[in-house]
């Protein structure tokens, strides 16, 4: 979004000759809104979004976890990230888990940054590449970390609403007579 107003401002202020010193200021506010961004690509931030993002998926998607393969994961490729591993692809993933609302309903959307799903914008593409890498090694341990405690028995996932088995191997076991 900041991308496109620097490019628009840009342009706008060539074709009316503005001086020099409107670019610079132009720079200036270009390079803070940056340096703002880039703040939120902290391993320390980065956990914190992605543990946001694990907890939302634990409530409206028990177990999902489960789903997701670890050593796959790799949250800049729409098909291994944790939506597109549970969902088929990344966007499908956003509606599906209703990250994003479509609906006419007044509920706001959940932002795909803020709950590490996606990389920060509004940042060169090195940092983002960071974000991503610093994104794909937290995600793995939430896995990881829930696969852990379901093995022990004292996972955090059990406490929350059951799965329905559809179509599960205790099913093709015991079938049902008519």
């Amino acid at each position: 979004m900041v991308g496109d107003w620097y490019a628009f401002a840009t342009v706008v202020l060539q074709s009316q000759h503005i001086p020099t010193a409107m670019y610079a200021l132009i720079e200036r506010l270009r390079n803070w809104w940056q340096a703002r961004r880039t703040r939120r690509i902290t391993e320390e931030r980065v956990q914190e979004r992605v543990e946001r993002g694990a907890a939302y998926l634990d409530e409206v998607d028990p177990g999902w976890h489960r789903r997701v393969n670890a050593e796959a994961l790799e949250l800049e490729d729409g098909e291994q990230c944790v939506l597109g591993q549970l969902h088929g692809g990344f966007r499908l993933g956003l509606g599906r888990s209703q990250v994003l609302s479509l609906s006419s309903a007044p509920r706001a959307s959940l932002s795909p940054v803020a709950y590490g799903f996606k990389c920060v914008e509004g940042v060169s593409e090195a940092w983002q590449a960071r974000d991503y890498e610093l994104l794909t090694a937290a995600w793995r341990e939430a896995v990881r970390t829930r696969t852990v405690a379901d093995h022990r028995g004292d996972g955090h996932m059990s406490a929350s609403v059951p799965e329905l088995a559809v179509g599960g191997a205790d099913e093709a076991a015991d079938p049902v007579s008519a």
